[in-house]
């Protein structure tokens, strides 16, 4: 028994020892990984002392603070933490706690990677920090470029570096002190469109801050910030600050050779002067060769014609944007909105190319004293300033500017005016062209050009300027189209505009859902030549012949509501017949004055469930009926009263002829 226990404890001891080891590997192994995660975090902890930086490595571009929103010209950008300027790591603690020794700003300078040593060297020579001392006991900001963007400067920059000006006793080159800002100025305390004083004579240097993060001056990104020394504080930049002070934007308009049309624009447009003097402005400027695609007969026009002026104006208003707004900032932008009031849609590509609107930037970031230019190849035109045919083409018609071309027009509506030209869509036209409108038509030089012009409309009518009813005397000779006003639509004779309000510098575009096709015949002859209203017919020529003459001879516009043969029986009554109205001259006048009415009624522009109680008091009544029509347009289908209206319709010279399945009686 005694053996027993004794072998018993001794197992139990054994577990209990294996127990304990498990414990003490198992403690040891999380202490280890312990200790590597605490190393692990030894940088990537944030502190106070630890800043994060932006890079995009398909570009091979980084900045100095995160600033983006995930992409830069489409392409992911990643997050890097590094140590604040003024701070170091240190082993086996989390940020960068060791502060760095606080130097002069030149000391410090030399330190920098990557090297600034050249503008250094140039400070040295002229003895940059005792001519501050001397003009400016205070603390002060130094703009330090970098050595390898001195290979992108400008060649102003050399020749200002190369300038001298006396500051305290001391010949210094004037763009040195440009470099230097009066005091000292932290990353947080800067605002976009800031001007910031230099010791160049007062000159200033423009800040432009982008997301509320990222810093340039005068266009310049900065590579590193708030470096903190005891006599000031440093940025760095990518490349030396242009001389911003030495132009204006219209400066530089009217000496670069490569902008010397888009000058004359300007001046014709009398906006040079105000080009002068206003600012912080963008200025989007399209190039000689891009101004030299457009039409020159669209271009003499637009400059040389009084009655253009203010369409002048609005195509060089649409290349100015209020603020300035660097290159950088527009590679992170979707749009902006210019001066004219359009927006134009910002796209950056993969290769870092940047697309305003459907022209692209060739140059950018020409930096002055009240703005930034940016080259572009391709002319931003808003609407006011196109001609009618650079307008029909966005607006969907572009098939029907080629038949102006075959026409003889096109010239016409590029320069000339002011015209409305109601223009059929593309697939207006398509439907058309394999009934009527084929090519034996098109060959035909003079029916061509008669159903072009019957399009173009003389002046310029906007929908809001109309007014139900109107007539509008076209390019047709003899030819005039009838609009009707209605609630959310408009007709042109029996197109509807499905695109309207187009305007151009030399008049507006609507688009139409059909061809439009001069009407022939007067009510009267429509009358006598459409073959099921043989029976209606007779009852006019049996009424008054006032009436008649009306459908013959009258103006109108009228709608005729005429009952075809096969429909003349299902009203008839008791009381009423075809051959009692016949027979009955106060009858039958009395109940063609109830069809004739003093308007112009085009079923095609009605809205659904559009209810209207035609000629109420204060308008024009049917003639003869004192109650008023009840016109109801539902489920597709137009009613008068009791009588429905067939789909059917004639259009005259002075009117419509519409078919309904009874007669109206008085």
């Amino acid at each position: 028994m005694r053996a027993r226990v004794v072998l018993f404890r001794r197992h139990v001891a054994a577990a209990v020892s294996v127990v304990v080891c498990v414990a003490a590997l198992v403690a040891s192994a999380a202490g280890r990984r312990r200790d590597r995660s605490r190393k692990s975090r030894v940088i990537l902890d944030p502190g106070r002392d630890v800043c994060m930086a932006e890079d995009v490595p398909a570009l091979n571009l980084s900045f100095p603070t995160a600033w983006t929103h995930g992409t830069f010209c489409t392409h992911p950008t990643y997050l890097r933490r590094q140590c604040c300027s003024g701070f170091q790591i240190a082993a086996l603690q989390r940020g960068c706690p060791v502060v760095e020794p606080v130097e002069t700003v030149l000391s410090a300078a030399q330190q920098l990677q990557p090297s600034v040593d050249r503008f250094v060297r140039i400070a040295h020579r002229h003895s940059l920090p005792d001519v501050v001392r001397e003009y400016h006991d205070a603390a002060f900001t130094l703009l330090l470029p970098e050595d390898q963007g001195w290979t992108y400067a400008e060649d102003t920059v050399t020749d200002e570096f190369l300038r001298r000006i006396l500051v305290s006793g001391r010949w210094v080159p004037a763009l040195l002190l440009y470099h230097v800002l009066d005091r000292r100025w932290h990353s947080n305390h800067l605002r976009d469109n800031d001007e910031l004083r230099t010791l160049a004579d007062d000159r200033t240097v423009a800040v432009s801050k982008i997301n509320k993060k990222m810093v340039l001056f005068n266009c310049v990104p900065t590579t590193q910030l708030d470096l903190h020394a005891r006599d000031g504080m440093v940025h760095v930049l990518t490349k030396p600050l242009p001389p911003a002070y030495l132009h204006t934007l219209a400066d530089v308009v009217l000496t670069h050779p490569a902008l010397s049309l888009f000058a004359s624009l300007v001046g014709y447009a009398d906006l040079m002067s105000w080009v002068r003097t206003e600012g912080p402005l963008t200025m989007l400027a399209p190039t000689n060769s891009a101004l030299r695609r457009l039409p020159r007969r669209f271009l003499d026009s637009i400059t040389y014609d009084v009655r253009y002026f203010e369409a002048l104006q609005a195509m060089v208003k649409n290349h100015l944007v209020r603020g300035r707004h660097c290159f950088l900032e527009l590679q992170a932008r979707v749009r902006v909105e210019t001066l004219a009031g359009h927006q134009l849609p910002l796209l950056c590509s993969a290769s870092a190319k940047l697309a305003v609107g459907d022209s692209n930037v060739t140059r950018s970031d020409l930096v002055v004293a009240n703005g930034v230019i940016h080259f572009i190849d391709m002319p931003l035109l808003p609407s006011k300033a196109m001609s009618l045919v650079q307008v029909a083409r966005q607006a969907g018609a572009r098939r029907f500017i080629e038949l102006t071309k075959r026409s003889g027009l096109f010239d016409d509506l590029v320069s000339f005016g002011p015209y409305t030209v109601f223009a059929p869509s593309d697939e207006a036209l398509s439907r058309q062209s394999s009934s009527w409108l084929g090519r034996d038509f098109l060959r035909n030089e003079t029916a061509l050009r008669d159903l072009v012009t019957y399009h173009v409309a003389l002046g310029s009518h906007a929908s809001f300027t109309l007014r139900d009813n109107d007539e509008l005397a076209t390019r047709r000779e003899g030819g005039v189209v009838r609009v009707k006003i209605l609630p959310k639509t408009m007709t042109v004779e029996d197109g509807l505009v499905i695109n309207g309000d187009n305007e151009a510098f030399n008049g507006y575009v609507h688009v139409v859902d059909r061809v439009l096709r001069p009407p022939v015949h007067t009510l009267a002859r429509a009358l006598a030549v459409t073959r099921n209203l043989t029976r209606f017919n007779t009852l006019v020529t049996k009424g008054d012949l006032s009436l008649l003459r009306e459908l013959g001879r009258g103006r109108g516009p009228y709608t005729l509501l005429a009952v075809p043969d096969e429909d003349m029986d299902r009203w008839a009554s008791d009381l009423f017949t075809y051959y009692r109205i016949l027979h009955d001259q106060t009858i039958l006048n009395q109940t063609l004055n109830v069809h004739l009415l003093d308007d112009f009624v085009m079923p095609r522009g009605l809205l659904e469930g559009s209810h209207t109680l035609l000629y109420p008091r204060g308008r024009r009544r049917p003639r003869g009926y004192e109650q008023p029509l009840r016109m109801v347009f539902s489920k597709g289908q137009l009613s008068f009263d009791h009588a429905s209206v067939t789909s059917d319709y004639v259009l005259c010279t002075n009117g419509i002829l519409l078919f309904v399945d009874s007669i109206l009686l008085p």
